[in-house]
């Protein structure tokens, strides 16, 4: 695992996934999303790789951070939390995401969704 940090997220790398946490109280927008998923593809460095939001903390998903042209590339997307809202929420940007989309109440149903998304290569 390679972890990383930037001004609004927290990552860690794994083979074929990525967790992401943003810090507390952040408001997520378009900009946002665009430099940290910059970090995540240069990571990657084009291969395929599911995205894995870690929503521990409180912030804010504005509803245009799902106007980003690279979150569009992104292929498989899991949003991780116990908190019903944020069920809730989930739910209504699934709209926004027209990818392979998941919603898991805990990180390890969620990385072992990831694993069957995009097997590791060696």
């Amino acid at each position: 695992m390679i972890s990383q940090s930037s001004d609004h997220y927290n990552f860690q790398f794994f083979h074929n996934y990525v967790i992401v946490e943003a810090k507390e109280n952040v408001e997520v927008d378009n900009k946002i999303v665009e430099q940290n998923l910059r970090i995540v593809f240069n990571h990657f460095d084009g291969k395929d790789f599911t995205l894995i939001s870690h929503r521990k903390n409180r912030y804010t998903v504005k509803e245009n951070a799902y106007n980003s042209k690279l979150l569009k590339k992104v292929r498989a997307l899991a949003i991780v939390s116990e908190d019903s809202l944020v069920r809730e929420k989930a739910i209504a940007e699934q709209t926004h995401f027209d990818q392979s989309f998941a919603f898991f109440d805990n990180l390890e149903d969620a990385t072992g969704w990831a694993e069957s998304v995009f097997p590791a290569r060696v």
